[in-house]
């Protein structure tokens, strides 16, 4: 019988840093492609009802509102915090200072506070100049779903940004260049989240519109 006593122990694939970043990164893109099959259910559905209103004639308003001109704008930030998240991520190959990312990171909450904003400000209008309450017609019911749902998640993903910031202005991520690390996951989320808002605000502005 073979003598075991002087085996090396065998390595736990959870002990290993290679397989565990890619374990993590396989599991934070099923958590994506999971959000992703909700929103595009969503605007399936979104598409079946509208389309199934306009057949019978119910869905065209007298005077429908179209999409409020602050949407455009909330649009803007989002597209422009993808452009810092993804500086931020940059600047992780080239950082000369600590600081250097969690600024890209300060600017990208800025941003995202931004999009919140005027996103509220954006539903008030509806709901005040444009009479559109939630619960005024199926027509407004699915916007306000739509959006909702999008700003939900932008809510849930407001504490990981706050606490990635935070450990980038630290200089947590300082040693992490071409690695896989907690800003790499944050961005990830938020790409996604701005990528879903350009497919629900084109939807929007064809649907709500006509």
């Amino acid at each position: 019988m073979a003598d075991l006593s002087n085996a090396p122990p065998e390595v736990s694939p959870i002990q290993d840093a290679a397989t565990r970043r890619a374990a993590s990164m396989l599991g934070m893109w099923i958590f994506l492609i999971s959000l992703g099959m909700v929103f595009l259910t969503t605007v399936i559905a979104y598409l079946i009802i509208r389309s199934q209103l306009i057949s019978t004639g119910e869905w065209q308003l007298d005077d429908p509102p179209g999409l409020p001109g602050l949407l455009y704008l909330s649009t803007g930030f989002l597209l422009a915090a993808s452009l810092v998240f993804h500086a931020a991520t940059n600047s992780l190959k080239h950082v000369t200072s600590a600081s250097s990312t969690g600024r890209w990171m300060v600017c990208s909450c800025v941003l995202v506070i931004g999009f919140l904003i005027t996103q509220t400000l954006a539903w008030i209008d509806l709901a005040t100049n444009e009479n559109l309450a939630f619960d005024s017609s199926l027509y407004a019911w699915l916007f306000y779903v739509l959006t909702g749902l999008h700003v939900a998640h932008v809510l849930v993903g407001i504490p990981p940004l706050v606490v990635t910031t935070r450990n980038a202005l630290r200089g947590r991520y300082r040693d992490s260049a071409g690695e896989v690390c907690g800003l790499t996951y944050c961005v990830m989320y938020w790409h996604f989240l701005d990528a879903v808002w350009v497919l629900l605000f084109v939807v929007l502005l064809f649907g709500m519109g006509s």
